[in-house]
């Protein structure tokens, strides 16, 4: 098995799962979405964003393939570049990258390719000159969210930093790179085969609040 992990840039745009591929769920806010939808279709907005992404912060996310076959993706940066993130009432640390979505083909898992994903984003956060990864978690999904799931990322090392009944904030640090097991890996190949195994419509954007959680 060949395993490879490449940069998401428009080259590999294309690359990138339906419905993932046009779903612009984290690049625009809410009522941005719908007035840019309303004028171009969803492909060309994910492009244009892309393309702006990579000119600015570098790549906007990572693309896995097994034998030259796509099987997941990771979206990440800085969560300016996110006005989906508006909608959250806790919000990234200027010390973390932003990682916004992680998805594997289901034919994929147990193969370890959630795990070296992930390890694939830290290493372009420490590249980048950040100490951690956070990431919005959703408590309740249920195959129909854009929002990774919770239980995913404590399996994969992140502890919760800001609590929210629902949606709460997690981080994972650098260094945790160096401490992954193998148990690590066993619960995310666990996980990755459970959570994944449906196609995930476009999920609702959390409610916003003004109050802490």
């Amino acid at each position: 098995m060949a395993r490879q992990i490449r940069d998401l840039t428009n080259t590999t745009l294309d690359d990138v799962p339906r419905p993932c591929r046009g779903c612009v769920f984290w690049e625009y806010a809410p009522a941005d979405r719908a007035l840019t939808l309303g004028a171009h279709d969803a492909d060309f907005e994910k492009e244009a964003w892309v393309s702006e992404v990579s000119l600015m912060h570098g790549s906007a996310g990572k693309v896995v393939y097994i034998d030259g076959r796509p099987v997941g993706f990771a979206l990440f940066g800085p969560q300016d570049a996110f006005r989906g993130a508006d909608v959250f009432p806790l919000r990234i640390s200027r010390d973390a990258l932003f990682l916004a979505m992680v998805r594997i083909l289901p034919d994929a898992t147990g193969r370890g390719v959630g795990k070296a994903l992930v390890h694939s984003v830290l290493k372009e956060a420490k590249a980048r000159g950040k100490r951690a990864v956070e990431c919005y978690g959703d408590r309740g999904w249920q195959h129909e969210s854009c929002i990774v799931p919770g239980a995913f990322l404590e399996a994969i090392g992140f502890r919760v930093k800001r609590e929210h009944p629902r949606f709460p904030l997690y981080r994972i640090d650098l260094g945790s790179l160096a401490k992954a097991s193998k148990n690590v890996e066993a619960a995310v190949e666990a996980l990755l085969e459970n959570l994944f195994n449906n196609e995930p419509a476009v999920g609702k954007a959390p409610a916003r609040s003004t109050s802490q959680p």
